[in-house]
């Protein structure tokens, strides 16, 4: 496998061993990434072909297509749930996220995920997520300085889980470029042989600032990035992105169902994917991470912000500066039946 740069203007040569009749399948890449630019190089992306297949009679018998899996039967029980009424979190059902340790940059975030509890705490029966700004007043580990710091956690390995009905009640910051996020990703991320967004990944909820909406999605290989397979729901008149509203992935064998308020938004089918997009890679075990990123790739792709963070202006710096920037969650549940 060799680099974009090293690859440029290279072509690959197949010699037939005799004189053959046949056609050909092209593949012309028209777009290397749509992030806005210039664009970080955490969230960059270059083109990726996972697979190529074609189809056709050949002569003869038509494949038939595959029998989807059975769904659960049964009525939905809780198999993880976090209310987080003590004091601190609870690390025994939450991972804590720190860039430069469990993870690196990623998606061109101006921020260091750490674990402190100007970061994250859990006041008054909720978890507290907050954004901090400090000019080069973070260090991460293994080095790198930030100006920004914020909180990350996730349930790898605490446990891990293949379908159910995953749920938490939210209130967000208000800010343009405050990126919170509810959302699943594959439990083999970083297998070097599967990563993303082959691992999968289902967006409940993320928010980049603006009041009136959310957007829920999927990404998987051939439907990631700006691709991927999702909805913008708008909340009823009355209502935004500072209320607490409860947010919800309904995972099945057949379908992913999202809803805001028990109100279905999009329900992406197994089906549809398998036969527009790509593979369904839904599975297998996911786990559940909530954060808050201040800027970022997303942010910056629907305000066009490039200073003095990609996806975050400065208004929203001053906000983070001042403190009280913080994702507040209430409560977090996975059910599932039988």
């Amino acid at each position: 496998m060799q680099s974009p740069a090293d690859a440029s203007g290279l072509h690959d040569r197949i010699d037939l061993p005799a004189p053959a009749r046949g056609r050909y399948v092209r593949t012309l890449g028209l777009e290397r990434r749509s992030f806005y630019d210039p664009a970080p190089a955490t969230a960059q992306f270059g083109y990726s072909l996972y697979e190529m297949q074609v189809w056709g009679t050949g002569g003869g018998a038509r494949a038939a297509c595959p029998a989807l899996p059975a769904e659960s039967g049964g009525d939905h029980r809780t198999v993880f749930q976090d209310g987080f009424d003590g004091t601190a979190l609870d690390r025994g059902k939450w991972r804590v996220a720190t860039t430069g340790s469990t993870m690196g940059s990623v998606n061109g975030e101006a921020q260091v995920y750490t674990d402190s509890g100007s970061s994250i705490s859990v006041p008054n029966g909720a978890l507290a997520l907050k954004a901090r700004h400090c000019k080069g007043c973070t260090t991460a580990p293994g080095g790198g300085v930030y100006d920004s710091s914020s909180g990350r956690i996730d349930t790898n390995t605490k446990p891990d889980f293949t379908y159910g009905r995953v749920s938490a009640r939210i209130r967000m910051p208000v800010g343009d470029g405050f990126w919170p996020a509810f959302w699943l990703l594959g439990s083999d991320v970083d297998d070097p042989a599967v990563s993303w967004p082959a691992s999968g990944e289902t967006d409940v909820m993320e928010n980049t600032g603006y009041t009136d909406w959310t957007s829920s999605s999927l990404h998987g290989p051939g439907y990631s990035a700006d691709g991927n397979i999702g909805v913008t729901q708008h909340y009823p008149s009355g209502q935004d992105i500072s209320g607490r509203h409860t947010y919800t992935a309904e995972w099945t064998p057949t379908a992913i169902r999202f809803h805001v308020d028990d109100r279905l938004t999009t329900e992406p089918a197994r089906q549809k994917v398998e036969s527009t997009r790509g593979s369904w890679v839904f599975d297998r075990n996911q786990y559940l991470i909530l954060d808050l990123a201040p800027g970022g790739a997303c942010p910056a792709g629907c305000n066009k912000v490039t200073a003095p963070y990609w996806g975050l202006p400065q208004s929203s710096v001053d906000k983070v500066a001042a403190g009280g920037v913080r994702l507040d969650v209430d409560w977090v549940k996975v059910e599932q039946k039988g």
